[in-house]
């Protein structure tokens, strides 16, 4: 699209095409506004990214979605279905201790019988709900609340490797009110974790009716040909209404219109256009920039938020170059057990056409909060630590075939101490700043499940915001 085709007034432009743009700019034309959606690259999907290397597909990003009922609405509704292709529900993630790996127990019996947490970290479970609610104002962290509830081992044990695998977090920093609000919740409402799950449980089974699918069998999702395929069918939807390699000189408030100007710059050409809503769903560093002037008291919240980098160090291996029997989803390795990578996700095992006839392919994880150095090292180094980690942890022989390393300087925003105050001011903020609304990982929510239903939100909002048109809704 050339710039000067576009039109002047749009109900709402959207700025970014991460899913959370491209999901909030989709259902806004479905239901018939006017929009205009973004992007200062020459590709939509943000992080998102599936390359076809060798024969063999690489997720650059992220490597699967958990299947919710608004992911898998949007992929009917994108007929995207007979695409769609699911893991084992069943594959178990394990955790690196002790030299061994442990499956994560999903279940009571499995829990009773696991040997990856010891028998009094079992019976220190049963004590939770005898434990004493913390009666403190203010924001607490992860490792905080699972000392007091739940003890020592079961952080360092199955709580921090989750975390690593999630936000790729340190459970000092992290804020369990803003990473796992409903825990606090049951504790300040049920006086513990269990009884306020009790609690909530027996209210849903009131009140909730009946589902219209079962989520089970969609733990692990893709589709054939990788992730990329949601941010493309969502670009396809929207069909002239998109903008690439676009950027943004500036916005400011229209005073006649009580909307927004949006001066844009495409292939050396300026234009200006008004809308009466706006969506910023860039990074949270990319969003303090463009409010800085329209909106300085949001741009100053949003440029709080750090974020913890990540370098994605695929690898391949023949069949019989790995020991061990590659059955589930992959491992996690908490920190101090001799392994310097945090995790290694088993595509080829979790979902067929990742790697060619004989050879399996593995992602892993290297960097995080906790060891923010390591995407600074050069190829050869993060290769030559992640492969001497599988060879102690799978019994990797031989050498690996490299497939291309993707560095995230800025991967995944960490909700630390103090962000879910900042949310709510944030939300405060932009409660008095008419007609502005923010979408993205950084705020209530990182997995792509999370982006995909706060972006739904937002355009349900916005489309009841704006004042009735022609447009038939």
């Amino acid at each position: 699209m050339n710039i000067n085709q576009l039109d002047m007034n749009f109900d709402s432009v959207i700025i970014g095409a991460g899913i959370s743009g491209l999901v909030a700019a989709h259902r806004l034309k479905r239901l018939g506004r006017e929009v205009l959606l973004i992007e200062s690259g020459d590709r939509v999907g943000g992080a998102i990214c599936s390359r076809d290397t060798e024969g063999f597909l690489i997720e650059c990003g992220p490597n699967s979605v958990r299947g919710s009922h608004e992911f898998l609405d949007l992929v009917e509704d994108l007929n995207l279905t007979d695409e769609l292709i699911t893991g084992d529900p069943r594959a178990p993630a394990y955790v690196y201790i002790d030299g061994k790996l442990h499956a994560v127990p999903m279940s009571p019996p499995a829990l009773i019988k696991t040997k990856l947490i010891s028998t009094s970290a079992k019976l220190r479970l049963l004590r939770e709900p005898f434990v004493k609610a913390r009666r403190e104002r203010g924001e607490e962290s992860i490792a905080s609340f699972a000392r007091r509830r739940l003890g020592d081992e079961i952080l360092e044990r199955l709580i921090a490797p989750f975390l690593s695998g999630v936000y790729a977090g340190d459970p000092e920093q992290l804020s369990v009110q803003a990473c796992f609000s409903k825990l606090a919740e049951f504790e300040s409402e049920a006086g513990s974790v269990v009884g306020g799950a009790l609690r909530a449980a027996m209210k849903s089974r009131r009140q909730q009716d009946k589902p219209k699918r079962s989520l089970r069998p969609y733990r692990l999702c893709s589709f054939r040909h990788g992730l990329s395929a949601l941010p493309e069918a969502l670009a396809r939807s929207l069909g002239g209404k998109l903008l690439t390699g676009a950027r943004i000189i500036g916005i400011s408030k229209n005073s006649s219109t009580s909307g927004f100007e949006i001066r844009i710059e495409h292939r050396g050409e300026n234009r200006a256009i008004n809308c009466s809503t706006l969506v910023v769903s860039t990074p949270a560093y990319v969003a303090a920039g463009l409010l800085d002037g329209v909106a300085p008291e949001i741009a100053a919240l949003v440029a709080e938020i750090r974020y913890a980098p990540i370098a994605s160090v695929p690898l391949a291996y023949r069949v019989e170059q790995v020991g061990r029997k590659l059955d589930g989803f992959g491992f996690l390795a908490p920190r101090g057990e001799g392994v310097r990578t945090l995790g290694s996700i088993w595509n080829s095992s979790l979902f067929a056409g990742r790697a060619p006839e004989g050879w399996v392919c593995l992602t892993n994880l290297i960097g995080g909060a906790t060891d923010p150095e390591a995407v600074k090292l050069g190829d050869e180094e993060l290769i030559r630590i992640v492969h001497n980690d599988l060879s102690r942890v799978l019994d990797v022989s031989g050498e690996p075939r490299r497939l291309p390393i993707t560095r995230h300087e800025r991967a995944i925003p960490q909700y630390t101490l103090g962000h879910a105050a900042r949310v709510e001011r944030i939300e405060s903020e932009l409660g008095a700043a008419s007609g502005l609304w923010l979408a993205g990982n950084y705020l209530r929510g990182v997995s792509l499940g999370d982006c995909i239903k706060q972006a739904e939100r937002v355009a349900v909002e916005i489309n009841q915001a704006i004042q009735p048109t022609s447009a038939s809704i």
